[in-house]
């Protein structure tokens, strides 16, 4: 084995990671430097993002000069890279789809529309809706800080309190993770160093879309954008090879926009608060209406001001008096 330019470039990006993490004077840095990338509110994405990718193109450069080294390389590698390219690619999309379903089951398990974001308030506070997703950040941040009792910083955020919600069928990311991992690591075999540094980066970004965000977040669609263009590049390379990556993208980015504007209430926002444990005072909110059943009141409000805003307030209201609650959004409101 021999380190190459790529092996050293990763070997780089995992230092970088780790002193990152440890050193906080690098924190508000690398967030900012990373935050259109990956839309990280702490460094804890930047870190990620820097040792997946480094460790990609480590290991992948000492298992290419193992076999390069053992006479094993052979023409049939070029069509193993491209098939395990579609696997990987495969095995996103139905990770992201999974991801999907599991927003859905959450709201037909309390009866709303699934155009709500939700919100757990107890013990900590995490949102999740089918535009930007949390759940599978909630079952993995749940797991090693609960389970493992692994330690993290109080203000790298784990979502673990959205976990006692999930439907089961979000445990499969402990099985599609490490395999997209896998199927990444062998799909840049036999590549140009220029290709295999596109396939970490993007297979590093659509990782961390699948853990926090989901198939419409920057992240994803950067990370599907690279993995789809590199699977239908040919030899030699021509503009027109992306063309058909080009139209699948622009399709998952409408179709987040069209979830968004087909799925806001510009009218008024309806809040459905679970498991209402004592009296809230809403006397600072343009109340329409109030329904109050067993075990959720939903309330309708008119609101003058943007959903984020609007979410900052709710929190502010029902944290330690509600197990969490629902609002319907306003695309509308931001403009």
């Amino acid at each position: 084995m021999y380190l190459n330019r790529l092996s050293i470039v990763g070997i780089l990006m995992i230092i970088l990671g780790i002193l990152v993490w440890k050193l906080g004077f690098l924190h508000g840095i690398v967030t900012s430097l990373f935050w259109p990338l990956t839309l990280g509110s702490s460094e804890s994405k930047a870190v990620i993002f820097l040792i997946l990718m480094g460790s990609l193109l480590l290991i992948n450069s000492l298992i290419s000069s193992t076999k390069i080294n053992n006479h094993k390389f052979n023409m049939q590698d070029t069509y193993s890279s491209k098939k395990y390219l579609k696997y990987t690619i495969i095995l996103i999309l139905i990770t992201f789809t999974i991801g999907l379903i599991c927003e859905v089951l959450l709201r037909l398990k309390f009866g709303v529309s699934i155009f709500t974001v939700f919100v757990s308030l107890n013990p900590n506070i995490t949102s999740t809706s089918i535009i930007h997703t949390h759940i599978f950040k909630s079952v993995l941040g749940y797991t090693f800080t609960t389970i493992l009792g692994v330690v993290v910083p109080s203000h790298v955020h784990t979502g673990e309190s959205l976990f006692k919600y999930i439907s089961p069928l979000a445990y499969v990311i402990f099985l599609t993770l490490p395999l997209i991992y896998v199927t990444s690591l062998i799909s840049m075999d036999n590549r140009i160093d220029l290709y295999k540094l596109i396939i970490a980066f993007a297979a590093t970004l659509a990782l961390i879309g699948i853990v926090d965000g989901g198939i419409f977040s920057n992240p994803a669609i950067i990370g599907l954008a690279g993995l789809i263009g590199m699977y239908f590049i040919e030899k030699p390379f021509s503009p027109r090879n992306l063309i058909k990556p080009s139209i699948i993208i622009l399709i998952i980015i409408l179709a987040g926009l069209g979830l968004e504007i087909g799925g806001s209430n510009p009218d008024y926002h309806q809040i459905t608060v679970i498991h209402p444990a004592q009296p809230v005072n809403m006397s600072n909110y343009d109340i329409l209406s109030i329904e109050n059943n067993n075990d959720k009141s939903i309330i309708d409000i008119k609101s003058t001001i943007n959903d984020k805003e609007t979410l900052l307030n709710l929190y502010q209201t029902f944290q330690g008096k509600a197990d969490g609650f629902f609002m319907t959004w306003n695309f509308y409101s931001y403009f």
